[in-house]
């Protein structure tokens, strides 16, 4: 093997890269609008706020992590590319380095939880020295995991790039402060989700030439006796005949105020200083819409998902910050073709929640009935493309199982539990965090970034 394709070894070896204003920019330019076009694979769901905000910074961090690896590899005199304009593209995410496309994964450590977690500091030494790791205990676990949902036969990559960002403060969890300098965004949810993000709907609005005005109501509970009327600025990131359209209007409290221009979608909103809202206010937005066709829901044809009559009511908790720390940063640890991923993984031990009285340690992977059938419907996609002359590189999944259920490969499994994710645990998810079952390759079976073909 040519010395440039080594594996891992030293620090040295994986590239750490801060963000820059540019990053974060470009990443919320792409989030504040895509919302209406990117699928839900971690099935995050419309019914809560919480969850569609979720969503909408799960978009921002993969975009954030791709749009810094771009530079990077720019200034290293790659060419690559990762087009955020064409959005309404399923493809949109495919990241291409000299004519050969990759997919980027990447996890989040958010370091305010080590001495909770009782986790050592993370970086490059640690990672290095636990590359090699694929015990039980979860602490110096580091899988290079890969979603069983992404296994797709009509879309398969050539090569994995893996990296770990990290930042101290849950970006889940930061509340809004006078003068924080963030940019605080909602996304719509319930009723409101289905009338401003149905694709079809949009489209059909597009082609009538009739969509909707957006109308803000500031409503406070509680007068006040002293003070004028407060005022914010709300930013409305939306489109119009398929183009990005955004309006910035001038609310003011206890007055509505309504959009100059019509619009055929609304991904999210932006509230300028969210912390001037208290326990009283309420800021409702709904529409004044002229396409009043009957568009009916795919599942449920008597449900009307153009029935403009909803209220998305936010309050002063209702936002999420797009904006990232400065400290913010990218580790690159390395990177796999696609074949030999799925080549090593079955050698590697699969995993569930650890249980029981001892809760550093992963139980050995065991199917139930539902995650069977999952592998079985896996099987039969892959058993026909093969019939149809495409070579599929994972191996099928049901002969790994044995009489006891346990997998015989590296796959570290996941459930919910009511609404409760349960997971095998590694250093980037703890026990309960991991949401989606994976494959998982380590750290030491990948090729350093410096051997990233050039052409």
């Amino acid at each position: 093997m040519n010395i440039s394709m080594r594996k891992i070894s030293i620090e040295d070896d994986i590239w750490s890269c801060k963000v820059q204003d540019s990053d974060i920019k470009e990443a919320i330019d792409y989030a504040t609008i895509s919302l209406p076009w990117t699928f839900d694979r971690l099935r995050y769901g419309p019914k809560t706020q919480k969850a569609v905000n979720a969503r909408l910074l799960h978009i921002l961090i993969g975009v954030l992590n791709q749009t810094i690896l771009e530079r990077v590899l720019t200034d290293k005199g790659y060419t690559c590319s990762a087009d955020w304009t064409n959005y309404r593209e399923s493809d949109v995410f495919d990241f291409t380095i000299n004519g050969k496309t990759y997919d980027v994964k990447t996890v989040v450590i958010y370091s305010e939880y080590d001495e909770s977690w009782q986790r050592e500091r993370f970086s490059p030494k640690l990672l290095i020295a636990n590359k090699d790791y694929q015990g039980p205990e979860w602490r110096h676990f580091f899988p290079m995991m890969v979603a069983l949902s992404q296994l797709t036969i009509d879309k398969m990559k050539d090569s994995y790039i893996f990296g770990i960002a990290e930042t101290h403060e849950d970006l889940m969890k930061r509340k809004p402060v006078i003068k924080d300098n963030g940019f605080w965004c909602s996304a719509p949810y319930g009723h409101a989700h289905d009338f401003f993000h149905t694709p079809g709907l949009i489209l059909k609005r597009e082609v009538a030439g009739k969509g909707f005005k957006v109308r803000i109501c500031w409503k406070c509970k509680q007068r006040r006796l002293f003070g004028e009327s407060r005022k914010a600025k709300v930013t409305i990131f939306g489109e119009w005949a398929g183009d990005r359209q955004t309006e910035t209007l001038e609310v003011q409290e206890g007055k509505i105020t309504l959009s100059h221009n019509e619009f055929s979608s609304l991904s999210c909103i932006r509230f300028e200083h969210p912390a001037i809202l208290n326990e009283y206010d309420q800021i409702i937005v709904t529409v004044k819409n002229s396409f009043v066709d009957f568009f009916p829901k795919l599942t449920n044809p008597s449900i009307n998902l153009n029935d403009s009559q909803f209220e998305w009511i936010l309050k002063s908790d209702s936002f999420i910050n797009l904006k990232v720390p400065k400290d913010y940063k990218v580790y690159w640890i390395g990177h796999i073709p696609f074949q030999e991923f799925a080549s090593i993984f079955p050698s590697y031990q699969s995993y569930f929640i650890p249980y029981g009285k001892n809760m550093d340690v992963n139980q050995p992977g065991r199917v139930n009935a539902d995650s069977k059938k999952k592998l079985e419907s896996l099987d039969k996609r892959r058993q026909k493309a093969i019939e149809k002359g495409i070579n599929v590189p994972w191996p099928a999944f049901v002969p790994l199982i044995d009489k006891k259920g346990h997998i015989k490969a590296g796959l570290l499994l996941a459930a919910m539990r009511g609404i409760k994710p349960i997971g095998a645990a590694c250093y980037f998810y703890p026990p309960y965090a991991l949401l989606e079952s994976a494959m998982y390759v380590l750290p030491g079976d990948l090729y350093v970034m410096d051997s990233l073909p050039k052409s």
